[in-house]
């Protein structure tokens, strides 16, 4: 009898420890991002406005969030293999819905056309220092791939992995050179190896600041912006319970603008 009761109690507590652990397990999330200041990055206070924004509205709803730093296209390849719960910040695309479920939008991204500075010459129709004034013929509010198709003698730097306008992503007519990060991107454009990069416009602000304070002054953008676009939290298909934990953020995601704390962040990080 004193077996039978040692061998049930080992059972029962056998049994809990592995509810505990599988509970457990249902209340973490690990997260990839990538260096994209001011909106996310390894240096700077709490990671960043949308680090800070995630962390907090999942553990509105009870979860531990991970958080790793890769290149985007390591990171897509990395949750779309379900090595990870999910990425952020994503745009939200079409060629994504195949591996990725979306969250409610939580901030919004000023997507641009950036080139060097012009200088203008004492002349009329004075031009920058490579000879060429770029600007657009066609207004992109009005017809995106037309405005692009007027740019069509330019090079354009993108970034590998990156989804940037429906328009852009399939205007195979334009000539665009792939990098891995929006630094190198920038670097490529004061090289001129490349006229234009899509980029969005505080982190190149934050980019040239930071990286080429020499050059701080040194780019602009082309008017209108291309784009605005939400960023989401994109979780993966591929991992366990992914309509929960997105259902899970989207609830702490509430909580936080009801009760004020999303626009105290954003004010936080100069948003």
């Amino acid at each position: 009898m004193k077996v039978r009761y040692v061998i049930g109690t080992i059972i029962v507590t056998l049994s809990l420890l592995i509810a505990v652990q599988s509970f457990a397990a249902q209340k973490q999330v690990k997260l990839l991002t990538l260096e994209w200041e001011p909106y996310v990055g390894s240096n700077i206070p709490n990671k960043g406005f949308t680090t800070a924004l995630i962390t907090q509205a999942f553990e509105k709803a009870g979860y531990d969030v991970e958080i790793e730093f890769h290149t985007w296209d390591k990171a897509m390849e990395m949750a779309r293999n379900g090595k990870a719960d999910g990425i952020f910040p994503a745009y939200r695309d079409k060629s994504r819905k195949e591996h990725f479920i979306f969250s409610k939008p939580f901030a919004k991204s000023h997507l641009e056309l950036c080139k060097r500075k012009t200088f203008q010459s004492p002349s009329p129709g004075g031009a920058d220092e490579k000879g060429y004034y770029i600007q657009y013929i066609t207004d992109p509010r009005i017809d995106q791939t037309q405005a692009l198709r007027d740019l069509k003698k330019y090079k354009f730097g993108v970034v590998k992995d990156y989804a940037n306008t429906p328009e852009f992503d399939a205007a195979d007519f334009l000539t665009k050179v792939q990098v891995a990060s929006d630094k190198d991107n920038i670097a490529q454009l004061l090289s001129d190896e490349v006229q234009l990069i899509v980029i969005d416009r505080y982190v190149a602000r934050n980019i040239m600041i930071k990286q080429f304070p020499w050059r701080s002054d040194g780019i602009e953008f082309l008017q209108p912006t291309l784009s605005s676009k939400d960023l989401y939290l994109a979780i993966s298909k591929n991992t366990n319970n992914s309509e929960e934990k997105l259902k899970a953020f989207d609830a702490g995601l509430k909580i936080l603008k009801e009760d004020g704390i999303l626009d105290r962040i954003m004010r936080q990080y100069g948003f």
